[in-house]
């Protein structure tokens, strides 16, 4: 469980993923409908993942209290 809050809680974006989000956002005044559309299931999923990261995050604050030798014999 450690190991999956772990990498849940430094997730990012594949970086193919990361630029074609950029773009579409630094060029909103531009897009046709379905890019549009692709822009806002982008945001929709990074939107998503960062909260996953943080409440990944904060699980393991919890756990590294409450539990140190789970988390330091996970790293």
């Amino acid at each position: 469980c450690v190991h999956t809050l772990s990498r849940m809680a430094s997730y990012r974006l594949p970086n193919a993923l990361d630029q074609r989000l950029l773009w579409l956002s630094e060029n909103k005044e531009r897009l046709d409908e379905a890019q549009r559309e692709e822009l806002a299931a982008f945001v929709e999923l990074a939107d998503h993942r960062a909260l996953d990261k943080v409440q990944a995050k904060a699980v393991l604050e919890q756990l590294t209290r409450i539990h140190p030798e789970l988390v330091s014999a996970s790293s």
